[in-house]
């Protein structure tokens, strides 16, 4: 008898194993084998919603933000000020270097235009004018930037200007991304703004340049091109993803392509956050399996739950019949075991410590895997 009981236990505990970290090892799998096919050095796929964590790698690591640094600026404008105030651009933002919205100091144009002008064109230009309209000068700006994104937990973030150009004191990581982007999805202005593919542009400040770049532009994403001022929208997951609802591109040959995107399906908003991944075509691809990813999960996970409160809703039913169970408890074909012998079952201290060591053991191998 107390072999059959030795042998059950050892069974029941195997089984727990399993159940309990078979699951975790799949996942752990799972995940490995998707990081061997992300070419991002930094990744995070949240829900925008609750701000779960659903997948990510190397969250924290520091990398150069690049242009989604905008993100900030954008929405400390739309926070602070009036769509229709009119910005005077200065010789400073005139001389910005890098994507421009061919802006010449002295051009007076409206916030709105503005922000379009940075979060659709990724103008470095427009973005230095909108630090110097709401602060004394964009270093002043800057510090604003640093300390709002500070004051929603993104506590290893520091910007030193408003565009993204590479500077070795201006760095962010993926998890601190993934909370500015869903604090500023959460305001309708700004996640209007970003899910616009084309924007019609002040008439006045549509110089030749500009149009040329746009033309080209459209032609890139598959938007028709009227020959009328409109600013095209450089995010590519708009066109490529059912459901997508924004955010930001970015690049500089120091950050690489950075890229911040999201996704919408049955009430369920999706965003993921790449730092660093090697060209455009790297970063959709990335981007395109972390949001197909992170639906599955989630789905999985809504699953699960809906499973295991029709567990709870059955095993009440079971227990709610009072005479059946103590029926149970009288026809016990283990009532009479001896004291040894309870401490061999399931649950007993026997299974209870070679459980513990199984755990320990699983820690450990998971460890000298990593």
């Amino acid at each position: 008898m107390k072999n059959y009981i030795i042998y059950r236990s050892l069974i029941v505990i195997t089984l727990m194993f399993l159940l309990w970290f078979g699951p975790i090892i799949q996942r752990v799998e799972a995940k490995e084998n998707l990081n061997q096919g992300i070419n991002a050095d930094a990744y995070i796929v949240i829900d925008s919603k609750t701000g779960e964590i659903i997948l990510e790698k190397n969250k924290n690591k520091r990398h150069y933000p690049a242009s989604i640094t905008k993100i900030v600026t954008a929405i400390i404008a739309i926070e602070e000020r009036e769509l229709n105030e009119i910005v005077t651009i200065s010789q400073h933002a005139q001389n910005t270097e890098g994507s421009s919205l061919s802006l010449i100091a002295g051009d007076k144009i409206s916030l709105k235009d503005l922000l379009y002008g940075i979060m659709l064109h990724s103008g470095n230009d427009g973005a230095v004018a909108i630090a110097e309209h709401i602060s004394n000068n964009e270093t002043e700006f800057s510090q604003k930037m640093t300390f709002f994104a500070k004051s929603i937990g993104a506590n290893n973030t520091q910007f030193i200007n408003a565009s993204g150009l590479p500077n070795d004191k201006h760095y962010t990581t993926a998890n601190d991304m993934a909370i500015i982007a869903r604090y500023a999805m959460k305001n309708k202005v700004f996640k209007e703004m970003v899910q616009h593919k084309q924007y019609t542009y002040d008439s006045r400040l549509w110089r030749d340049e500009l149009m040329e770049h746009e033309k080209t532009e459209a032609a890139k994403f598959g938007v028709p091109w009227e020959g009328i001022p409109k600013i095209i929208n450089h995010n590519g997951l708009l066109g490529i993803y059912d459901g997508a609802t924004g955010v930001k591109n970015g690049f500089t040959h120091e950050a690489r392509y950075t890229l911040v995107g999201s996704a919408e399906k049955n009430g369920t908003e999706i965003i993921v956050v790449l730092l660093r991944s090697e060209n455009s075509d790297t970063a959709y691809k990335d981007m395109l399996t972390l949001l197909d990813e992170g639906f599955k999960l989630n789905n999985e996970k809504a699953n699960k739950l809906i499973a295991n409160k029709k567990k709870e809703l059955e095993s009440a039913k079971e227990w709610s019949n009072k005479e059946e169970e103590i029926a149970r408890e009288q026809n016990n074909p283990f009532k009479t075991l001896d004291k040894f012998e309870y401490m061999l079952l399931p649950g007993g201290i026997f299974s209870v410590v070679l459980f513990i060591f199984l755990i320990v053991i699983f820690i450990v191998k998971i460890k000298q895997k990593r």
